[in-house]
């Protein structure tokens, strides 16, 4: 097979990487592309498999109309190259004609053929033989590119606003900006209705969301608590955190849940509100609000959901505490063989198999219900071991389990023991309990979702080595490649000696 059919066949942006790994192909790549270094000053392994895979050389690479090579396409590599060697030559392809830039800079004509006539910005364009971005640009101009008719919108706002009860049904499940924006209107002019219909003023985002759009995936792990649990249950609380929202509370218990789809939290660092940007600080601010009103707060991810939706339910079950519950006095202690341990965890524990040396078990009339596993110290070295997983069979509290499983440990390899509660679904109580100190809080980290938002990947798959980030930084190759970062809410690291 030769290269080009390779790349070819690797050319789906996940398999991508993984062929760029690969130090002989990347090498091949680079030989047959060497032509293009003289041209540009940075080309990404990206670009070079794009001109193999579409058999390009100097002399049938694209050119701009000026006649000078085309720019290289950073920002979606796997089109190839722009039409225009520069942004000059883009704006000055672009030049209307005096006569037309007088017809867009006519207020009265933008206003007829969009608000009266209701033309799109593609009709106004096409009609007049331009692209749309001055007939942008002359929207903007005069503040008409996002406008309905005034006299409509008007008229529909104020049969809303004009009637009391109507109103006041609105606010009961809107804010007022809400509200404004349903109606075209502006917060001020609500606000001076509120004022004369004299209905009282909420605090700023104190109001619990009636109407709220949740995905199904939401909307099903709800159903499943309504389906064990027959306590209050609140769906989009707003009071418990001062205007931030919890999806799911659970008042009785103590215990709220943040179901986090990976579209709608992934990091936006192009964003101006804070809010918006979903940073590192983002998913962590909710945990420690919780935290301070004594209320546990789990975090799932949407992909969580979708591929171990049994092993979210177990975790839910025994926060809330309807699990049996077994007597470890009632257990045997056993070693456990590296497929049976492997298997338990894939099935039982949110992170699955990890890669331990020592594995202890408890059998409950010789079946497995209880697995603590152990490896080296990866990241502190003060300390001999590390705690890797403990891990309950589901439906089933193993009393006193973790505490059997750790002395039976210590009595064999030692105290010098550390490990790293996960803050997403872990308040590290069971650490405290068991001789453990906290000796250290481990900022948010983050992975990488793909570009159709299914599924996280660890971030020490996309180090720069791994992903040929040579020119750039790890996160601007990243999302070269089609990914984004989303954050966790960082790690409790406990230690024992």
């Amino acid at each position: 097979m030769n290269l080009k059919e390779v790349i070819e066949n690797n050319w789906n942006k996940n398999e991508f990487i993984s062929l760029s790994l690969n130090k002989g192909i990347v090498c091949e790549i680079k030989t047959q592309t060497q032509f293009l270094d003289k041209l540009y000053p940075k080309v990404s392994l990206r670009t070079r498999a794009y001109v193999i895979l579409n058999s390009l050389d100097k002399t049938s690479l694209p050119r701009c109309k000026c006649g000078k090579y085309s720019a290289i396409n950073n920002s979606n590599p796997e089109k190839g190259f722009r039409i225009y060697c520069s942004p000059e030559c883009s704006r000055s392809d672009k030049t209307i004609s005096k006569d037309l830039i007088k017809v867009l800079d006519d207020y009265d004509f933008l206003y007829e053929e969009k608000i009266i006539k209701q033309k799109s910005i593609e009709q106004i364009a096409k009609e007049n033989g331009i692209s749309i971005t001055p007939v942008v640009k002359y929207l903007k101009k005069y503040k008409l590119h996002q406008l309905n008719d005034a006299r409509r919108r008007n008229n529909k706002a104020n049969q809303v606003l004009e009637d009391k009860e109507k109103l006041t049904e609105l606010y009961e499940t809107h804010s007022m900006q809400e509200i404004a924006e349903s109606l075209g209107s502006t917060k001020a002019t609500v606000s001076r209705w509120m004022n004369t219909h004299q209905i009282e003023i909420k605090a700023p985002n104190s109001y619990e969301r009636k109407i709220k759009k949740i995905s199904n995936e939401e909307y099903e792990l709800y159903e499943y608590i309504k389906s064990i649990y027959s306590g209050e249950i609140i769906q989009s609380n707003r009071s418990v955190l001062n205007g931030k929202e919890l999806d799911i509370f659970l008042p009785e218990k103590k215990l709220a849940i943040e179901y986090n789809g990976l579209y709608s939290h992934h990091y936006r660092p192009w964003e101006e509100k804070e809010g918006l940007k979903k940073d590192l600080k983002y998913h962590l601010f909710k945990t420690l609000e919780c935290e301070k009103q004594g209320i546990q707060l789990l975090q799932f991810y949407s992909d969580e959901w979708n591929y171990k939706e049994n092993i979210l339910k177990n975790i839910i079950k025994s926060k809330i505490g309807l699990n049996d519950r077994i007597y470890a006095r009632k257990c045997e202690i056993v070693e456990v063989d590296t497929h049976s341990k492997n298997s338990f965890l894939n099935e039982y524990h949110i992170q699955g198999e990890d890669k331990s040396s020592v594995k202890l078990g408890l059998t409950y009339n010789k079946e497995l219900v209880c697995v603590m596993t152990f490896a080296k110290s990866r990241f502190n070295k003060d300390y001999k071991w590390e705690l890797t997983r403990f891990c309950v069979k589901g439906g089933v509290s193993v009393v006193g389990g973790f505490s059997k499983l750790l002395k039976a440990f210590i009595e064999l390899y030692g105290k010098s023991v550390i490990s790293y509660a996960d803050r997403r679904y872990s308040n590290g109580n069971v650490y405290r309990t068991n001789g453990f100190e906290l000796i250290g809080v481990n900022k948010p980290s983050y992975y990488y979702v793909d570009k159709n938002f299914l599924r996280r990947y660890h971030r020490m798959r996309f180090q720069k080595k791994y992903i040929g980030a040579y020119d750039c930084t790890e996160y601007e190759k990243a999302r070269e490649m089609g990914y984004e970062k989303i954050f966790d809410c960082g790690t409790l690291a406990f230690g024992m000696q």
